[in-house]
């Protein structure tokens, strides 16, 4: 039975790539990527564990660990497990839940994540060539890293599921979880400035990080290199005491998830007509009601909106504490803002689900479909878009420099939303499921995505370059016209774009509504 979980899971992935072309273009480009990185770091420990054994065993221990660290984190925040692998798929077939549970771990390895990680584990036991006992070991223990960072995965996926399942929880879980890893970047900037004393503290770190289950099985040859026989004892009994416990957990989660599935409860009660009884009853002021109602409710909007207030804590106090070669740096949170809230509105459709036969079958135009989901995103994203327009400026002094941050931040707001008004009409791509998980990630849904919108963003940024260039070159000269102009350039082209992105979109939409209601159907 495992042999056959494994074998459909290879199943699923090769005929994934065979019906979605652009998914086999991403999987290839993917993976040659991920093997000149891995070529690269195995050349680079090989040639270090030559000169430096040492060294080499510390570089070791710390990469594993940190893959390890990413296969708990990543999962969580950003992309979820495979949900074509999901537990509560099988809950209608006779399998043992032991059996299941074995099955679903070795099919996680089948994808190019799962191979790269296996192969990176390997390549750290470059560093031992010319210590054959340790680099035997090495081999060996990489297994037991590989499992540990699969185990970690589906434990961390399940908890945050659990949770996110509950009402009220997922609306402040997707603002809490993404903070650790949104400040890494400035963290890592901030460890650079002082090289000189985290090198000095390396060999420490690497030290106590072997006897943790994120680098237990690699300390266990970067001991024995060490002609350390006890500490190489501990590390493996950490690394196995932790398979074990982590095996225990996954388990006994697997089987509750196959029994109890996590169910979202109802609201007690419902008073009023909401966001309907506030907007205009028109097909665009119906659609914006419920795109509103979405915003709030929705907790796979709410990333959108979570990153608005980390943004502000990151440019206007974090990134000024590390660096100051780069004065007034918050200036340029209201465009960043403008896009990102813009950008968010990109996968409404695909969102919407099978909600979309409300839009096809009352006959709802185009137009007004487009119109009103930009309305709700002007209802939340104008405001917040303000805010991180005109506090930057204020706050550093620079009231010189307020007409041109209005205009840059309120001019990308507008293009980005335009152009993210006729993305959603012309492609769709696989999303969680209304009353889903925000932390699973559907099958298919990696190459699409991360192709439509690096596209978009692009897009974005030079349709957008008449408002950002003139902000730019207002930030350089300091000239007060050059922000005035910003600011009317800003208004008038992004107003421009954004009108014709509706109408551009509404049109689209209407030639295409059984194409993009089939897509919405695939993508369940």
């Amino acid at each position: 039975m495992v042999a056959q979980l494994i074998s459909l899971r290879w199943a699923l992935f090769a005929n994934g790539l065979k019906r979605n072309v652009w998914q086999l273009v991403g999987v290839i480009v993917g993976a040659l990527y991920v093997v000149g990185l891995l070529v690269l770091a195995g050349v680079g420990l090989a040639a270090l564990g030559t000169h430096d054994l040492e060294l080499a065993s510390i570089v070791a221990v710390l990469a594993c660990a940190l893959m390890t660290l990413g296969w708990l984190v990543i999962p969580v925040f950003f992309t979820g497990m495979d949900g074509s692998m999901d537990p509560q798929r099988f809950a209608l077939f006779p399998i043992k839940p032991g059996t299941l549970a074995a099955g679903l771990l070795l099919a996680g390895f089948i994808g190019v994540p799962g191979v790269a990680t296996l192969l990176f584990f390997w390549l750290t036991s470059l560093a031992y060539l010319h210590e054959p006992l340790a680099l035997a070991l090495s081999l060996v223990c990489a297994l037991g890293s590989a499992l540990v960072a699969q185990l970690l995965a589906r434990t961390g996926t399940a908890i945050a599921t659990t949770f996110a399942a509950r009402r009220g929880v997922r609306e402040v879980a997707s603002i809490l979880l993404f903070l650790p890893i949104f400040f890494l970047g400035p963290a890592i900037a901030s460890l650079a400035e002082n090289a000189e004393a985290v090198g000095r503290a390396l060999p420490g770190v690497a030290g106590w990080i072997r006897f943790t289950p994120f680098g237990a099985f690699a300390g266990v040859p970067a001991s024995v290199a060490q002609h350390d026989v006890a500490g190489a004892l501990g590390c493996l009994a950490v690394g196995l005491v932790t398979l074990v416990v982590l095996w225990w957990v996954y388990s006994r989660m697997l089987k509750r998830a196959i029994v109890t599935p996590p169910r979202v409860k109802a609201a007690a009660g419902i008073k009023g007509l909401g966001w309907f009884s506030r907007f205009p009853a028109t097909p665009w002021g119906a659609v914006a009601a419920r795109s509103l109602t979405y915003w709030i409710k929705d907790p796979r909007y709410a990333a959108s909106l979570a990153i608005v207030p980390m943004l502000v804590i990151l440019y206007a106090f974090i990134i000024p504490n590390i660096t100051s070669e780069i004065p007034q740096f918050a200036l340029i949170l209201g465009p960043l803002v403008g896009m990102l809230l813009g950008f968010s509105i990109s996968a409404d459709i695909s969102y919407d689900s099978t909600a979309f036969a409300l839009h096809v079958l009352t006959g709802v135009r185009g137009v007004a479909d487009r119109l009103g989901r930009v309305v709700a995103l002007l209802c939340i994203g104008l405001p917040l878009t303000l805010i991180a327009s005109v506090v930057p400026p204020i706050a550093s002094g620079s009231w010189a420099l307020l007409p041109a941050s209005l205009g840059a931040g309120l001019g990308t707001l507008f293009v980005s939303g335009g152009l993210a008004s006729v993305a959603s009409a012309r492609w769709t791509y696989a999303v969680p499921l209304p009353g889903e998980s925000p932390f699973k990630t559907p099958q298919g849904a990696g190459a699409r995505m991360a192709l439509t919108q690096s596209a978009l963003m692009v897009a974005v940024a030079v349709v957008a370059a008449p408002a950002i260039g003139l902000f730019i070159a207002t930030l350089i000269t300091g000239s007060a016209l050059l922000g005035w102009l910003t600011l009317v350039v800003g208004l008038l082209w992004g107003a421009g774009v954004l009108v014709l992105g509706v109408r551009i979109g509404g049109r689209w939409m209407e030639a295409r509504e059984p194409e993009l209601m089939q897509a919405v159907m695939l993508n369940r």
